[in-house]
């Protein structure tokens, strides 16, 4: 059975993977910006949520 982290984790991967793909090549951004997005998007995001829902014991 797959826990609510995975599934949070997941998500925020693919929706990650898919903002730096198209900021790389469907804009003119700076491979930086892109990597931001990636560390923000896939790293930071689910954490961030992560422990929201774990300290207000949402299900």
């Amino acid at each position: 059975m797959v826990s609510r982290e995975n599934k949070i984790v997941g998500g925020f991967i693919i929706v990650a993977l898919v903002l730096g793909y198209a900021s790389t090549m469907l804009t003119d951004v700076p491979s930086t910006v892109t990597l931001a997005i990636l560390l923000g998007v896939g790293v930071i995001a689910p954490m961030l949520v992560t422990n929201y829902l774990d300290r207000t014991g949402a299900v």
